[in-house]
């Protein structure tokens, strides 16, 4: 019996390994027709490229793209499509191209001088498929560089973009680049975008500042001051006799805090020239390098606020971003601003403020430190609103003024928090407190906007606004509605009473008021279900704003 089961096991292991060889064998020979079959059908895709029909001729590309690297024999033929007479054809090769990815290699150079090609369907395709091949820096950035020369300005920018994308190993082509004629200027600006990192590029770039050209050299310099390596002050410095180059170089010299001896001197003379941009730039420049220099500061920041009320108005903002970039000085600056603001024109103003605001973040700290100065808070708090969202760290300052004694400067406070929006929430407490009074200044119609454009972080402030629903003052019962309709739109109490007091302005009160509560019924969502026949009704308002922004809002609450 043990030999007889011996030999009926000998022969089921014999029967197994047989079948484990057919079954292997069989694999073998499905997986060599399967590849015979896929390098047949390659070969037929890349036959049907010769077509004369164009639509034969795009099934096939795309049929190639979809295969990926696996059409790696199909690139050259693909290649050759580039030069097809259809434009699609041309747009459907690209992108086959860049779904072979880096097996397409060698059609790089052929694919970037298809940014040259007149159909802006073929360009828009160039760059994804350089992007999705990775060929490297070595190869795309000489080739731009190249492409520069000829390329007409509508190409420019994608190549410029193409390079950029490189960062810090565009830099040795774009040194290479810089003594090549037509290239000059763009390489400029690519390394002026590399800012820092491209440091090793400074003294080709110091070359350049001997180029005849004017506007090279001040590219030139300009480029320098984005790269920020100091070592090329000198350089900079024999530009200030310059007159296409000497505000550039003024400039950069600024912003390193540099001024050779013979510079300080030109910086002095410029300060008092006739040329306004000059002018300014040399006062910012000589107070940025002599900070402990307290009258040239206070004669700096005097002429410069005076150069607000410019009628020019790339004066005005060089003035106002001089006056951002210096270091804070309230004791200076607050009666000069004083003195120019309090009592100005209408004009003077207006362009003050918005050369201010024009900063937007920048100035923050300054317009902060300005609002110690109680006769210059209204102005100052103007202009943070102007700047808005970025205004952001004024919020703890500005809410210190909510209830000042003086009217203005608390409106202007509150508006300007409302107009920072979420950002302004550590103001919160102080909004809610303003509406417990009795109003006597009139501004709580402006702290129930504030509220309600910070939003749901506004929350601590809804009992007060839920009060306000029933007051006397229609514009204040209507903007307290709408501020809970953006801090609880979700709470249906409370839409149970706001939705009634939007409703009625919508045929009652002015454009912006109509807007406003077509804007809150539409926050309440379904909620604000029972006002659709009134917005229907607001959707033919002879106003277009009011009846596009009711459009929006009944859609939201059906």
């Amino acid at each position: 019996m043990p030999l007889y089961f011996a030999l009926i096991k000998k022969s089921i292991l014999k029967k197994l390994a047989l079948r484990a060889f057919l079954l292997f064998l069989s694999v073998c020979l499905a997986t060599s027709a399967s590849l015979i079959f896929a390098a047949d059908a390659t070969s037929d895709l890349i036959s049907s490229l010769k077509s004369p029909h164009e639509s034969v001729r795009i099934k096939a590309i795309d049929e190639l793209g979809s295969q990926g690297e696996k059409a790696a024999e199909a690139v050259k033929p693909l290649t050759n499509m580039l030069k097809d007479k259809s434009a699609m054809v041309r747009a459907h090769a690209l992108a086959a191209l860049g779904a072979v990815g880096a097996p397409a290699k060698p059609a790089v150079p052929a694919i970037v001088k298809m940014l040259k090609d007149h159909s802006p369907e073929v360009r828009r395709q160039v760059l994804p498929a350089i992007r999705s091949i990775h060929p490297g820096p070595e190869v795309t950035v000489p080739l731009c560089t190249t492409l520069l020369e000829e390329s007409d300005p509508t190409m420019r920018a994608r190549v410029l973009n193409a390079i950029a994308d490189a960062g810090p190993a565009a830099v040795p082509g774009l040194t290479v680049a810089l003594k090549n004629e037509k290239a000059t200027y763009w390489a400029l600006l690519i390394l002026r975008e590399i800012g820092p990192a491209a440091k090793e590029a400074v003294p080709a770039v110091i070359e350049v500042l001997k180029d005849t050209r004017p506007e090279i050299r001040r590219e030139a310099v300009l480029t320098l001051g984005a790269i920020a390596d100091k070592s090329a002050a000198p350089e900079i410095a024999n530009l200030m006799s310059d007159p296409h180059a000497r505000t550039a170089a003024t400039f950069v010299l600024g912003q390193f805090g540099v001024l050779p001896a013979d510079a300080d001197a030109a910086c002095r003379a410029n300060a008092k020239c006739d040329d306004k941009m000059l002018a300014t730039v040399s006062l910012w420049a000589l107070a940025r390098v002599h900070p402990d220099d307290k009258e040239l500061r206070r004669e700096a920041t005097e002429k410069l606020i005076d150069r607000l009320k410019e009628k020019d108005q790339f004066v005005r903002v060089a003035a106002a971003r001089a006056l951002a970039a210096l270091p804070p000085a309230p004791e200076i600056t607050g009666p000069i601003w004083e003195k120019a603001l309090q009592g100005a024109d209408a004009a003077t103003l207006s362009h003050a403020l918005d050369a201010l605001a024009t900063l937007g973040a920048p100035a923050v700290p300054r317009l902060i430190d300005g609002l110690k100065e109680p006769k210059m808070r209204a102005v100052i708090a103007s202009v943070l609103g102007r700047i808005g969202p970025p205004a952001a760290p004024a919020t703890i300052a500005l809410a210190q003024y909510v209830e000042d004694k003086d009217a203005h400067v608390a409106e202007e406070a509150i508006m300007a928090l409302g107009a920072i929006g979420p950002a302004a929430k550590e103001a919160v407490p102080a909004l809610a407190k303003a509406l417990e009074g009795d109003d006597k200044d009139g501004n709580d119609v402006e702290v129930a906007m504030a509220l309600g454009r910070i939003g749901p972080d506004a929350a601590a402030a809804v009992p007060a606004l839920v009060k306000l629903l029933d007051s006397a003052n229609a514009d204040l019962a209507e903007m307290s509605a709408w501020s809970l309709s953006r801090v609880s739109p979700e709470s249906v109490t409370i839409a149970a009473k706001a939705v009634p007091v939007l409703v009625k302005p919508l045929t009652t009160s002015t454009p912006q008021c109509r807007v406003l509560a077509a804007e809150g019924l539409g926050n309440f969502g379904p909620l604000a279900k029972d006002a659709a026949p009134a917005l229907e009704k607001a959707t033919a308002d002879d106003d277009p704003a009011v009846a596009a922004a009711a459009k929006k809002a009944l859609t939201s609450v059906k």
